[in-house]
């Protein structure tokens, strides 16, 4: 059971309990998000309700808009912590983007987890991404767990860090920026590079080349040896910034490949 202390004289023995999870969902929820409100921008009804009784047994305070119109009226009355936004809405193929956009210039610091049912292409991720996207997310492609576990991160972060970095121990990777970064310096990655290490970044397990190539990141028809080739490039252009960072950060085992921290 996850617990907070309460701080305050006369609660120092007390605690706040965060509500019980549903059975079988294991997500990161830090006490600190208890009751922070999250807005859901879907247009499917399935799948807003789903996020809605998620986030709301998880202990949040789940807002829901089907538009981009309606969204932009709730935020300018209502104060959220972050945002599950939806990419393609009903109004046009743009109109997740241009909620973004919008989003990013009356609240730039505000998380914004980007959701999309498309197929994942390195184009939209680092569109989404140049336009403030916090996180992004392909329907189906990660547990939901996953997508509320770098929720709960966001909000954490928004106050203590960049959001939508990622560190492994001593490397920083920023997909916006598109760069991997030491203390002793930094290399730009390919548009490519940067969806596969983003992918990599967000699951929970390592990936094979097949789950690479399903995820999108290459060719349907793609042979495994061109993603194993990609790969030894990544590490090339990883042991550009430091001797040994490519192996040492990017990892290939019989399950697949998978970052750690160095």
């Amino acid at each position: 059971m996850e617990k907070r202390r309460t701080r305050g004289s006369t609660r120092a023995n007390r605690e706040t309990r965060l509500p019980p999870l549903p059975p079988g969902l294991e997500v990161y929820r830090p006490a600190e998000v208890l009751g922070s409100a999250v807005l859901v921008v879907e247009d499917e009804s399935a799948m807003q309700q789903q996020l809605r009784i998620d986030l709301q047994d998880l202990g949040y305070r789940a807002l829901v808009s089907s538009s981009a119109p309606d969204a932009m009226a709730l935020l300018e009355q209502e104060r959220v912590a972050g945002i599950l936004l939806d990419l393609v809405l009903d109004e046009g193929e743009d109109s997740g983007f241009d909620l973004l956009t919008w989003i990013r210039s009356r609240h730039p610091g505000l998380p914004v987890i980007v959701l999309s049912a498309a197929q994942v292409n390195s184009a939209a991720i680092r569109r989404a991404y140049e336009l403030g996207a916090s996180s992004y997310f392909v329907k189906g492609n990660v547990p939901m767990a996953h997508i509320y576990s770098d929720l709960a991160a966001r909000l954490i972060e928004r106050g203590t860090g960049r959001p939508g970095t990622y560190n492994f121990g001593r490397v920083e990777f920023d997909p916006t920026r598109r760069t991997v970064r030491t203390e002793t310096g930094e290399v730009r990655l390919t548009p490519q590079q940067t969806a596969l290490v983003l992918h990599l970044a967000q699951g929970s397990k390592p990936a094979t080349a097949r789950d690479l190539i399903e995820a999108g990141l290459f060719r349907t028809d793609a042979a495994h040896s061109t993603v194993h080739s990609a790969m030894l490039t990544l590490r090339r252009r990883l042991d550009e910034l430091e001797h040994g960072l490519g192996t040492g950060l990017l990892q290939a085992s019989a399950r697949g490949y998978s970052l750690v921290r160095v």
